[in-house]
């Protein structure tokens, strides 16, 4: 392969990355807004409250969890 395209690659790859980060970062940050907002309302059904803070923590752990690996993979990619 030409090495151009090999370099094109990469750059194509890390702004994907770039822009997958910043995406699942706006997703967290929604997260934790719905969470805190979960807390300060007053539930509609008894069992809404229970639900949204066992839904949205999970989801915040999952949500996390790929953030960490992304940032790992970026700052990976930018030292190397």
């Amino acid at each position: 392969m030409d090495r151009s395209y090999i370099k094109s690659e990469e750059k194509a790859s890390v702004l994907g990355e770039w822009i997958l980060f910043f995406n699942i970062l706006g997703i967290f940050f929604w997260l934790v807004y719905e969470l805190y907002k979960s807390f300060n309302s007053e539930p509609t059904y008894r069992w809404e409250s229970s639900f949204n803070v066992v839904g949205l923590s999970m989801g915040l752990i999952f949500v996390f969890l790929f953030l960490f690996f992304i940032s790992k993979s970026l700052v990976k990619k930018h030292l190397s």
